[in-house]
């Protein structure tokens, strides 16, 4: 899990710095790729089950529950220490 959370990071931490106008907030992946970017973590229904989110603090979410018609039902923070 450990290695999952500092990708996420880095591949975060990559797209701020390419969107400077963006530094806050938090950066949507999928499956390792920056899809989108929100100002504040809200909105599971618009996002699809196994989307990460990572805040400008390196906290990371995971959209959990419902599917992928429907969204997700919940922002998830997911555990860094892998435990």
């Amino acid at each position: 899990m450990t290695l999952l959370i500092e990708a996420l990071r880095t591949t975060a931490t990559k797209w701020r710095t390419s969107n400077l106008e963006h530094s806050d907030g938090v950066v949507l992946v999928w499956e390792g790729n920056v899809y989108g970017w929100k100002n504040e973590l809200r909105d599971p229904q618009n996002e699809r089950p196994g989307a990460y989110a990572v805040d400008m603090a390196g906290l990371v979410y995971k959209a959990e529950g419902g599917d992928d018609s429907n969204g997700a039902k919940a922002w998830v923070a997911v555990d860094t220490d892998g435990q």
